[in-house]
């Protein structure tokens, strides 16, 4: 590998928002991704895959550095020893915990962590990545680049995707006719008014956790067709079961912002490079909740499509790129840390990890799942991931074990709410 430790990147828009994030206490902008195997990884192999997948998105192997007069990220040369942990063990879920719960450091690098935890039978790959690299669409991108390199090394041992690519958000507009490009600058897209509910939590920056529950593929699949027969999305019935226990926690309806990828405008969902394309809708489904779950799933099913025919969501992204590429770093940071803030309680839906494009070959994954990043008290964000029909609820937070039973209990009334909808 030729030494590029001094190459610089341009960081974009999205990427500085992320770190705001951090800077604003509001999370620690580290996804998270683990995989459970039927046998154990060809270690050698894996580990010329990660240098190489670093060749690919060098961002990986590089540190933010904003002590300039505009930030860059800088190729620090990192490798797949600096990156990559091995580790045996006898208790495989406290082994995970502790790895994933570790924040990326931006400034140090490599804002790629990866460890292979190995017991008797089996490994379990888990992958931290700094959230200002990626969205989680973004996310999933590498690790099905890092698969496609494991898988097809043998034949092609000097195998190399070009990940880096474009990263910028106008990439968005080329989708848009110039009709739709005006509606969405004159369009009104207050992204910074949130409802003012919040959990009360007692925090704790030294005790992040990320408190799961599992829906089987049994159960998964019966709600898929549960949604289909009510002309729904399986994210329809998961944003309704959790928009009525906040009903019952906060005695009124909630309006709840709901991450939506922004590839959707793009042809095929296709992007030039791994980057952050997201933004929030927000699901208000008026004051009423309704007496029966389809009652409530209905209003779900209106509120979110009535917001995805809005091209408005696109707007405040475009004016955030544009502040960052025509004020100078100083000024355009402080005017969108003073102008942003971030709903208290939110939803993400990470969608599906595709168990086709994440084929390592004779040794497949059995589960999987992926997280956001950890919030910081009193920030609130349900995740849901899906492998193989069967999906994971998740909630991460800095905080005490009285917040993570008060965490449990509310995962617990979710799993229970959606069980009884069969």
């Amino acid at each position: 590998m030729p030494d590029n430790r001094f190459t610089r990147y341009k960081v974009e828009a999205w990427d500085i928002l992320q770190h705001l994030f951090k800077v604003k206490n509001i999370n620690d902008h580290t996804l998270h991704f683990v995989a459970t195997f039927s046998g154990k990884l060809d270690l050698d192999r894996f580990r010329q895959a990660v240098n190489l997948s670093a060749d690919a998105f060098p961002l990986i192997r590089s540190r933010f550095n904003e002590t300039e007069g505009q930030p860059y990220w800088e190729d620090k040369g990192y490798t797949t020893e600096d990156m990559l942990e091995f580790s045996e063990t006898h208790n495989m879920d406290e082994s995970v915990a502790q790895f994933i719960n570790k924040e990326v450091n931006a400034f140090n690098g490599p804002q790629l962590r990866l460890k292979v935890i190995r017991n008797d039978k089996n490994d379990t790959l888990c992958v931290s990545m700094n959230h200002m690299l990626c969205d989680a669409a973004g996310f999933k991108n590498y690790l099905y680049m890092l698969s496609d390199i494991y898988l097809n090394m043998l034949e092609k041992p000097n195998c190399q995707s070009a990940a880096m690519g474009n990263r910028k958000i106008r990439q968005l507009l080329r989708a848009f006719s110039i009709r739709d490009k005006i509606k969405i600058m004159f369009s009104k897209n207050d992204m910074s008014t949130h409802d003012p509910a919040k959990f009360k939590f007692e925090g704790d920056l030294n005790n992040p956790f990320i408190e799961m529950r599992t829906i089987s593929q049994e159960v998964f699949c019966l709600l898929k067709t549960y949604a289909k027969e009510h002309d729904a999305t399986v994210n329809d019935v998961i944003l309704t079961a959790y928009m009525r226990v906040l009903y019952q926690l906060f005695g009124r309806t909630i309006i709840i912002p709901c991450a939506v990828d922004l590839r959707k405008y793009l042809p095929k969902r296709r992007v030039d490079g791994i980057c952050n394309l997201v933004t929030n809708l927000n699901c208000n489904i008026g004051l009423e909740i309704g007496a029966a779950f389809e009652q409530t799933l209905n209003k779900v099913k209106q509120a979110m499509d009535r917001e995805k025919s809005d091209i408005a969501c696109v707007k405040s992204l475009v004016i955030l790129e544009k502040v960052f590429d025509f004020l100078p770093y100083k000024l355009a940071r402080s005017i969108v840390e003073k102008s942003f803030s971030n709903p208290q309680i939110a939803f993400t839906n990470i969608g599906i990890l595709d168990k086709k494009q994440l084929d390592f070959g004779k040794v497949e994954i059995t589960e999987a799942y992926m997280t956001g990043s950890i919030k910081y008290n009193p920030y609130f964000q349900l995740a849901l991931s899906t492998f193989d029909d069967r999906a994971t609820l998740s909630v991460n937070l800095y905080g005490s074990q009285s917040d993570r039973n008060k965490i449990s209990i509310f995962l617990d009334q979710l799993v229970q709410v959606l069980q009884n909808v069969m």
